[in-house]
């Protein structure tokens, strides 16, 4: 699977395509579809949900907490753009077409929300974007739109139950922010304090231990919150990007994330 996923990508990137491109293909190429090679399983989605982990960490380590609040008034604004010009195309899109209920137009409309800052990331990261200004704009973007499609699909859910439960997505979504700007205000500082205490411990690669350890901390965090865990990956890697070895940090988890990044790719292609 990983020796079909870099030959693929190796092609694309010799045609001057996108590499993601060709990663996904080879999923295709070897899944249920065609030559039906390789089937999906619970390990080759754990593979593929760290694999998207790594990918937004090693992104988030590029993203400085100043750059977030850079572009944060353009991000939140394409954010809801690319919220609500969607949801109403899927909406409008079903309520005219003959035999649908309004509630099946909704439910269009909300699925017509989702994102993927996965893909994003990585054709940003193969292009050498990942840290120009409108690429921060476009994942941060991606991240707020994930947040804010949990809340329509709360208030869709609820609707399709008859009522909306208003407490419960207003608590959603204190959490949502609360646990962004938490990680975001506070992360740099909590790492600041620690890093030497942790890279003085006798133990080989401590500070990537201890990055690894936040990383999917915080992921676990967003999961129970509600939200998807890679936003807790992007903003562990925030809270380290301003640690003093970011750059060897970098590199180290850089090399994690092409390993198992391709697992991500190549179940999409599969499924």
């Amino acid at each position: 699977m990983l020796v079909a996923a870099k030959l693929a990508a190796e092609l694309f990137e010799r045609m001057r395509q996108p590499a993601v491109v060709g990663e996904i293909l080879a999923g295709v190429l070897i899944g249920p579809s065609l030559l039906n090679l390789v089937q999906p399983t619970d390990v080759l989605d754990a593979l593929a949900e760290i694999g998207v982990i790594f990918l937004l960490f090693t992104v988030g380590l590029e993203t400085r907490p100043s750059d977030i609040f850079k572009v944060g008034r353009t991000a939140t604004f394409v954010a809801v753009l690319g919220v609500v010009v969607p949801f109403l195309a899927g909406w409008g899109l079903l309520s005219l077409w003959p035999g649908h209920s309004w509630i099946e137009a909704v439910f269009m409309g909300a699925a017509m929300v989702a994102t993927s800052v996965g893909i994003t990331a990585r054709v940003l990261s193969g292009m050498g974007l990942i840290t120009a200004e409108a690429s921060r704009v476009i994942i941060a973007a991606a991240v707020i739109d994930d947040v804010i499609g949990l809340l329509v699909l709360a208030v869709v859910s609820s609707l399709a139950k008859g009522s909306v439960n208003y407490l419960n997505i207003g608590l959603i979504a204190s959490l949502a922010i609360g646990f962004s700007l938490l990680v975001v205000l506070f992360g740099p500082r909590v790492v600041n304090r620690v890093q030497q205490p942790v890279k003085g411990l006798k133990i080989d690669h401590s500070l990537l231990i201890f990055a690894l350890v936040l990383c999917f901390g915080l992921a676990a965090v967003a999961s129970l919150i509600g939200i998807a865990g890679i936003v807790g990956a992007f903003l562990a890697g925030v809270a380290l990007s301003e640690a003093t070895d970011g750059t060897k940090l970098h590199q180290q988890s850089q090399t994690l994330t092409e390993f198992t990044t391709p697992f991500f790719l190549v179940s999409i292609g599969m499924k």
